[in-house]
């Protein structure tokens, strides 16, 4: 059976974080801020008592992951499986450098369309990679554990989407995630009947988040879904 309950957690702040820059699948590592958030955030993750920690192996990610490792005496397990979308041309760039100079594609992005023509990867083909590894993941941990994946903004909506089975190219159902949040997700009653996997919460920050009867964080304080450019 495996771990029961997967914890996607999203990196902390990186200097493009901060300028609004594409990273995609640039090496960008945490600055002094996304340092500070993933020390807070592991503090509270690691009262889940992970059995398991596996990351992207890009620099953010995987000192996000070492932060709760270090805490709970663990290893961080990379899988590149989980590295953040491609954004072809547009890594490095910032928001107003998109607009003017790919109008009509931002506008598609904007609205939540793939942009194949700058060397985008899909939203599938990102969501076929991700379900993968955050299922092997879940599976590698002991039964009834807990497994914290630690990946990217963009990459983690696909992810997270692909385990609820829905189409990641037709619904825009979930938001980026702000730095170093997670969403926890527990395994269906059922093996064979959908869903496997069941969404409890998202964009969190505190794990008194799910402690009651509504364990779903609102999201309605961020930004328009588009905001991708702070993966």
């Amino acid at each position: 059976m495996g771990a029961w309950r997967l914890v996607v957690w999203r990196h902390g702040q990186t200097a493009y974080n901060a300028a609004g820059r594409i990273q995609g699948g640039s090496d960008i590592d945490l600055d002094k801020v996304g340092l500070a958030q993933v020390a807070a955030a592991a503090e509270q993750l690691a009262k889940l008592e992970p059995a398991l920690i596996v990351s992207s192996d890009l620099s953010r990610a995987h000192s996000t992951a070492k932060a709760l490792a270090r805490l709970v005496g663990l290893e961080v397990v990379t899988d590149p499986r989980l590295r953040e979308r491609n954004f072809g041309l547009w890594e490095g760039l910032a928001v107003g450098e998109l607009q003017a100079r790919w109008p009509a594609e931002f506008a598609a992005w904007r609205q939540g369309e793939d942009v194949p023509s700058i060397g985008q990867e899909t939203r599938a083909a990102a969501a076929v990679r991700m379900g993968a590894a955050l299922r092997e993941a879940a599976d590698a941990g002991p039964d009834g554990s807990v497994v914290v994946v630690a990946t990217h903004g963009g990459s983690s909506v696909c992810g997270v989407t692909d385990l609820l089975e829905l189409d990641p190219g037709e619904w825009l159902g979930l938001r980026v995630m702000r730095n170093a949040r997670w969403a926890i997700l527990e395994r269906g009653k059922s093996p064979t009947k959908p869903p496997r996997w069941r969404l409890v919460g998202y964009d969190l920050g505190n794990l008194d988040a799910v402690s009651g009867p509504t364990p779903l964080e609102s999201v309605s304080e961020q930004g328009p879904a588009w905001t991708e450019q702070n993966v």
